[in-house]
């Protein structure tokens, strides 16, 4: 079982990059030009990646607490899990921190660890852009 952990972690990894590509072409559509020198953009920028990655933990969420039912891949916790304990397990792992209270065995942890791959790669992405839209906000207020 463990080839088909690698095979869902990487699967839900490569659609939530899809997912995420898209959505900040939509973002930088529907934010302010960065150009016009405003810090509009920026915040907005802000506020969209903040919305984008709390839903990218929510559909993780929703995806660790099926698969942890779900026995092929012998996922078990020390002990039940409620919404709320799935969905910090899922945003600690997104941030790469790694440090949850809650143990995991069996196969589940590999896709874990692939979702917690994920999250750093989107999040270094969003940096990136939110980086390029402060960087086009800044260098036109400077001009004026």
């Amino acid at each position: 079982m463990t080839l088909a952990a690698l095979l869902i972690g990487t699967c839900l990894v490569a659609a939530m990059g899809h997912v995420h590509h898209h959505a900040l072409t939509t973002l930088g559509r529907l934010a302010p030009n960065p150009q016009a020198g405003s810090s509009r953009a920026v915040h907005v920028t802000f506020l969209g990646l903040l919305l984008l990655h709390l839903a990218e933990i929510l559909v993780f969420a929703l995806v660790n607490r099926w698969l942890l039912r779900w026995e092929a891949l012998g996922g078990t916790t020390s002990g039940p899990l409620d919404w709320a304990d799935v969905i910090y397990l899922t945003g600690v792992n997104f941030t790469t921190l790694g440090l949850a209270r809650i143990n995991l065995t069996g196969d589940i942890r590999i896709v874990t660890m692939l979702q917690s791959l994920g999250g750093l790669m989107l999040l270094t992405w969003s940096a990136t852009y939110l980086f390029s839209v402060c960087r086009q906000s800044w260098r036109e207020a400077e001009q004026e």
